[in-house]
C-alpha cells in the first residue's frame, strides 16, 4: 500500500511529465526525439515504462498544473525548454507555450533566455544549478502582475 506523501510525490512526478506532453504536442505532433527526452527525465523521477508511456498515450489537455516551490517551478521550466529544444527545432507553438508557462509560474519570459543558454551549456554539477535558482528569483513577477 503506497502512503499519502509516496502518492502526493508520484502525482507531483507524473503532473510533471504530463506538463511536458502538453508542450511536446503544442505544435500538433510529438517528435520522436522529444519522446526520447521525456522517457529520460521519467527515468530519472523512477517513473516505470508503463506510467510514462500512458501519460504519453492521455495526453490531457486540462490545464497544467503548477508546483508549489520555486526549485520545482524552475525545475520544470528548465525541462520544458529542453522538451522544446528536444528535436533541435524551436516551433513558434512551443516557445508560445513556454512564454505562457513561465508567466503562469510568475515569472519574466526574460528567464527564458537564460534557460535556453543553460541548457545549451548543460548543468555540470549541483553548483552550477544552485546559483541558476538563485538568479532565477530575480525574474520573479510581482503579485501585482500576475
Amino acid at each position: 500500500m503506497i502512503g499519502f506523501f509516496e502518492y502526493q510525490y508520484l502525482k507531483f512526478k507524473k503532473n510533471h511529465l504530463k506538463n511536458l506532453v502538453a508542450l511536446a504536442a503544442a505544435d500538433g505532433h510529438i517528435h520522436e526525439d522529444e519522446v526520447k527526452y521525456l522517457y529520460k527525465i521519467g527515468e530519472k523521477y523512477q517513473l516505470k515504462p508503463l506510467q510514462i508511456k500512458r501519460i504519453l498515450e492521455e495526453r490531457e489537455s486540462a490545464e497544467p498544473d503548477i508546483p508549489e516551490h520555486h526549485h520545482q517551478k524552475v525545475a520544470l521550466l528548465y525541462d520544458l525548454i529542453g522538451m522544446m529544444m528536444a528535436d533541435n527545432v524551436i516551433e513558434d507553438a512551443e516557445m508560445d507555450f513556454c512564454k505562457k508557462m513561465v508567466v503562469k509560474f510568475g515569472y519574466k519570459e526574460s528567464l527564458i533566455g537564460e534557460m535556453i543558454d543553460l541548457f545549451k551549456k548543460g548543468i555540470e554539477d549541483t553548483e552550477i544549478w544552485e546559483k541558476f535558482l538563485l538568479s532565477a528569483e530575480q525574474h520573479r513577477l510581482s503579485i501585482a502582475s500576475w
